[in-house]
């Protein structure tokens, strides 16, 4: 794997100076001399697109994701880079596919990948003066391993969480309701008590046990989340002098399922939106996490999942909305690019799956929420054009007003949220892997969706236009050779351009 170091990024950009090095008193006065700009990036984690208000979801209570929706854009096509953690949050920071940044797997704890060699959003921003803190899941190995991290990390970690848990008042904690089966901090349905002692008994499951599903005890202002919340909210009044890129991620509405009230209690299991395709189970896919759980869970179970999520996402709303005040309050919204997104999604039952632990390209894991707010943001636009996640470092860097990396593999979005440039009919792509039985490749198309799998050379071709919820694969039918033969020159083609060494895995046709 091999990264841009610093010294061929500050040639690339036109040899500015880096700030590196400056006491803190300096690296301010420089900030100071240029114009007040700012990033808040808010993250959360596994979440589907189509889990918003502003995105259509009937049911979701998404209020502060509406307003911020409504005052700036709202992609409708933004695809992740691979529809997992590590790969996808790599490329967010570095504009590169991870075929490139060379991350095609998800990084185990304390294991070493991003360092200060690593040319990101971040480490360019903090060079040039920024005060730079992330706040919450990283998932690219120890923040500290970065020095634009560096800088109070310990008061954001979870040693400094714990602390805070041991002075909390036990007396607040909710208590179980009658029928529940309490797991710790969790209380869990009778039947969702059953899977969960079933799923214990099998062999190959991940390591974070993620058939704990139910209502969490734990009030919500003592949960992980709400104490990053806070910790962000002292950052932006902190720095509000300054210029900052402070990043929030949250795990939630990833697993562990569980949700306090008055979230959980917000959402009858038998009115959140169920699948047409739930009953619609590829043989392909049945060996995987995702298909196992959804199969052993059943419909019941899985709707008390959904009800988790659901409650996971308005209490990621509530905590975001009392971000995005922060930041009104200390009058720093003219000055500020807001910018919203995750990692991946989630299958929703789609396919009789949960979760995003099966290897295939479903709208549910590859499409992410995506929404921008800045004042030259035309306020309520909505853009149907793909985007994916290497686009996000080169769009912050331009409204930075900083030099795009030579290497760099996304294109800025600047001129399009700005409707300086129109919308393009450019295909989105999402890649998985290395290696002969773990690599694929996907593109699509406003109308259709082609993946191509090298192990058994594997292909799905889906008419999202006639099939949207991807039901009938369309990819041994003589009626669409033609689309598919383009389809697959298409995919090669991009293959080409960004020197993807899988493009020897692929046949020319």
């Amino acid at each position: 794997m091999r990264h841009v170091t610093r010294r061929e990024f500050i040639k690339s950009a036109g040899g500015f100076v880096s700030a590196v090095g400056l006491g803190s008193a300096a690296r301010g006065a420089q900030a100071q001399r240029r114009e007040r700009f700012n990033v808040l990036f808010l993250m959360t984690d596994q979440h589907d697109a189509s889990v918003m208000g502003c995105a259509g979801n009937p049911v979701v209570k998404t209020p502060n994701l509406d307003k911020l929706a409504s005052e700036g854009v709202r992609f409708t096509r933004a695809v992740c880079a691979t529809p997992f953690c590590s790969p996808s949050r790599a490329s967010l920071v570095t504009g590169l596919w991870p075929h490139t940044h060379g991350l095609v797997r998800n990084v185990q704890p304390n294991e070493k990948w991003l360092t200060d060699e690593t040319t990101t959003t971040e480490q360019i921003l903090f060079d040039k003066g920024c005060e730079t803190f992330h706040l919450g899941k990283w998932h690219l190995g120890p923040t500290t391993d970065v020095r634009c991290y560096r800088k109070d990390a310990e008061k954001t970690s979870g040693n400094a969480y714990r602390e805070f848990l041991k002075s909390a008042p036990r007396e607040k904690w909710h208590t179980a309701r009658e029928g529940e089966v309490k797991i710790g901090e969790v209380c869990l349905t009778p039947e969702m008590a059953r899977f969960h002692s079933t799923w214990q008994k099998e062999e190959r499951k991940p390591q974070q046990d993620v058939s704990i599903i139910g209502r969490f005890l734990r009030p919500a202002e003592y949960t992980l989340e709400w104490w990053l919340a806070d910790r962000c909210i002292e950052l932006i009044r902190k720095y509000e002098d300054e210029n900052f890129m402070i990043t929030w991620s949250v795990s939630p509405p990833h697993a562990l399922h569980i949700v306090p009230d008055p979230y959980y209690s917000m959402y009858d299991p038998a009115r959140v939106p169920f699948p047409k395709s739930w009953e619609d189970r590829p043989e392909a896919y049945q060996p995987h996490i995702s298909a196992r759980m959804g199969a052993m869970m059943g419909e019941k179970n899985v709707r008390e999942y959904l009800r988790c999520y659901y409650g996971q996402v308005t209490l990621m709303d509530e905590l975001i909305g009392r971000i995005l005040s922060a930041l009104k309050e200390a009058g720093l919204e003219r000055h500020t690019l807001v910018l919203f997104t995750s990692d991946h999604g989630d299958m929703q039952a789609a396919h009789g799956m949960v979760e995003k632990s099966v290897p295939a390209y479903y709208e549910q894991i590859v499409r992410v929420p995506f929404l921008m707010r800045y004042p030259t943001i035309k306020p309520g636009r909505v853009i149907n054009q793909h985007v994916g996640s290497v686009d996000v470092m080169p769009t912050l860097l331009e409204f930075a007003g900083m030099p795009i990396p030579k290497g760099a593999q996304g294109t800025s979005l600047k001129s399009l949220v700005e409707g300086k440039t129109n919308e393009d009919d450019r295909p989105g792509f999402s890649e998985r892997g290395k290696g002969e039985r773990a690599t694929s490749r996907m593109i699509r198309t406003k109308r259709w969706k082609y993946s191509y799998f090298v192990f058994r050379e594997r292909r799905e071709l889906f008419d999202l236009e006639t099939d949207l919820h991807e039901m009938s694969n369309l990819a041994e039918s003589a009626e669409h050779r033609t689309i598919l033969a383009d389809l697959h020159k298409q995919l090669r083609e991009q293959m080409e351009k960004s020197d993807d060494p899988a493009l020897a895995l692929v046949p020319k046709s």
